[in-house]
């Protein structure tokens, strides 16, 4: 099935005129009440919870946390607050880069649905049990985001409460996040799910029992790297395995040409992929669209051939997001790793410099040798062709293809993690099978935990390169003074507690919430 247009319903718009559910009146609900006549009414509403979804995982533009963990050498000027954890940068941007409203405009909409059950007429029992299920998983991924971004966050009151709610412990959103991906778990593999007309789901987009277990493995992961309780390593690798075995559908690694060609292009290939947001022309007007739409955190590392054909001007840039050449061929150490032909375009070979001669023809005069590196691992470019928005250029709006939120690579990377935490011989099997595909050999290394993880560890930054915010990653694993900028580096064991590594408390959230308070670390540091 073809995502439908992705709409904010002309019904729910006073629900999503504030900044979040804090906002929302009482008296809405009298709305709902007739609404629900048929089962394509309860599914317009869960495509706006994926619209919604799209806003925070496919944004405009990277948010702070990217730019923090991103795997490079140097960011631009006005990124290099959030990746040296300067307290000036969020002071100036609370409102900006840290709102947690479209995270509770999801649960809102989520607990409106499972409110609202009794009213929905013409729907079996089972279908509604399907699309409360559907709300679920992703009101569980919500509560998961809340709690990486924002440690304490609080829990959403019923639908017509308006009341103000102060903010819960950590532990307190984790478990409402594992509440609800459990309620969800009654939802069949993705080759069984279907529409409101009964057509065949093939958006990965929509959830699956393999989705929910991915959700599971990844919350239970961080309660992992979040308390070092072995319990959770446990129980990750428990529901990561049910994924990765075929039990929750059947998933399988493709070859590294086909994962760069074919699943992160417009073919948008999904034997692989778990979880994506749908990103394509029908639900996207980039007609209009202006500037570059930045749905992945590595696409900040664009530059030659996409922005520019000038690679002497990346070379000579002082204030550009880049990566040299040789921090790529210090993370991919071997030169048998197929991901530096598929994800990098020619590393550090000589680019032959052309110019006229006297006679007016081509001549090469030398050979130029790049100092930085060229990203690849997306290449079917969009240019705009509007003449109103580009004024006679054609610049780069996006690529083309879905923004992959979790495929089968990451899954087995998680469970290697997992299975080292808990001295499980078989990490090394789950590290090597990334290896294999990748065209190396078996690891050999170490496999004391210590340095078993931390292999783990690079490998997720060789496979995952670009795909996913890695300022997490260096979190769960207890990386974030030795590969993190600035501040991090001197982070005390009480600044971490009082919640250093979470986003501070946007502003908005305190307009009509007098219980809000701002976490300890930023109630100190956003003052100075």
């Amino acid at each position: 099935m073809i995502m439908k247009k992705l709409i904010f319903l002309v019904l729910f718009f006073p629900l999503f005129s504030c900044n979040d559910w804090l906002d929302v009146e009482s008296e809405v609900s009298v709305t709902y009440r007739n609404y629900f006549q048929s089962e394509q009414d309860i599914e317009d509403i869960f495509i706006t919870i994926l619209g919604n979804e799209k806003k925070i995982f496919a944004p405009l533009s990277q948010e702070p946390f990217d730019w923090t963990g991103m795997y490079c050498d140097d960011v631009a000027d006005g990124v290099k607050g959030f990746r040296n954890l300067e307290w000036s940068a969020y002071s100036s941007s609370l409102g900006n880069y840290t709102n947690w409203g479209g995270f509770y405009s999801i649960i809102y909409l989520a607990n409106m649905l499972e409110e609202n059950r009794h009213r929905f007429q013409n729907v079996s029992e089972e279908r509604i049990n399907y699309w409360i299920a559907q709300a679920n998983f992703f009101k569980g991924l919500m509560y998961f985001e809340l709690a990486r971004r924002w440690g304490e966050a609080p829990i959403a009151p019923a639908t017509e409460d308006a009341s103000a709610q102060a903010k819960s412990p950590v532990d307190t959103v984790l478990a409402y996040a594992l509440r609800a991906a459990e309620a969800a778990l009654v939802l069949p593999k993705y080759d069984q799910l279907t529409d409101a007309s009964g057509a065949a789901v093939t958006s990965r987009q929509f959830a699956s029992i393999g989705s929910v277990r991915t959700l599971l493995a990844n919350i239970y992961a961080w309660m992992g790297g979040l308390h070092g309780d072995n319990k959770y390593w446990e129980k990750a690798e428990e529901q990561a395995s049910l994924v990765i075995d075929g039990k929750a559908g059947a998933y399988s690694l493709v070859s590294m040409k086909d994962l760069v060609e074919k699943t992160l292009g417009s073919a948008r290939d999904v034997t692989e992929v778990i979880h994506t947001i749908e990103m394509n022309g029908q639900d996207d007007d980039r007609y209009y669209q202006g500037s570059f739409w930045n749905s992945y955190p590595g696409f900040a590392l664009f530059n030659y051939p996409y922005t520019t054909t000038d690679f002497e001007k990346i070379e000579n840039a002082v204030k550009e997001t880049r990566i040299s050449v040789a921090k790529v061929q210090e993370l991919y150490n071997d030169e048998n790793d197929l991901r530096i032909k598929e994800y990098w375009l020619n590393l550090g070979e000589p680019i032959p410099v052309t110019q006229m001669n006297s006679e007016q023809k081509l001549d090469t005069i030398r050979w130029f040798y790049p100092n930085f590196a060229y990203l690849n691992k997306w290449r079917e470019a969009i240019y705009s062709v509007n003449p109103d928005v580009n004024l006679g250029d054609r610049p780069l709006i996006g690529m083309e293809g879905n923004r992959v939120y979790w495929r089968l690579a990451d899954l087995i990377l998680l469970r290697a993690e997992c299975r080292a935490h808990l001295d499980n011989a078989d990490a090394v099997k789950d590290l090597n099978r990334i290896r294999e595909r990748a065209g190396l050999m078996g690891y050999v290394g170490s496999t004391v935990k210590e340095d078993l993880l931390r292999e783990i560890f690079n490998e997720r930054d060789r496979e995952l390169f670009g795909e996913t915010c890695r300022y997490y990653d260096v979190v769960r694993f207890g990386y974030y003074r030795e590969l993190l900028e600035g501040n991090f580096k001197t982070l005390t064991e009480s600044d971490v507690k009082e919640g250093a590594l979470y986003y501070p408390v946007s502003q908005n959230a305190f307009n009509k919430n007098t219980l809000m308070k701002q976490n300890t670390y930023w109630s100190w540091h956003l003052q100075d």
